[in-house]
């Protein structure tokens, strides 16, 4: 076949381009994987701030006083078995 030349690329013109089909709108996030990531790790973080109280580093967390409110003693919270 011999050599091909540096590329032999066949020009594409507008109507090959645009012809997508029909397809759904999408976020522009959703264009670049990074950015999406980001967004959705991001997102992660803010849940688990809700389920996890934060560790306060090094600040007293002062006397314990006892319950404020009472130990109720009719309350049981022990698994019974059989």
């Amino acid at each position: 076949m011999g050599e091909m030349g540096e590329s032999i690329q066949r020009s594409v013109n507008r109507d090959i381009m645009k012809a997508k089909g029909i397809t759904r709108k999408r976020k522009r996030e959703d264009k670049n994987p990074r950015v999406k990531k980001r967004r959705k790790y991001e997102e992660l973080v803010k849940k688990h701030r809700a389920k996890v109280s934060e560790f306060q580093d090094g600040k007293p967390q002062g006397v314990y006083s006892g319950e404020a409110t009472g130990m109720r003693a009719g309350l049981k919270k022990s698994t019974k078995l059989n």
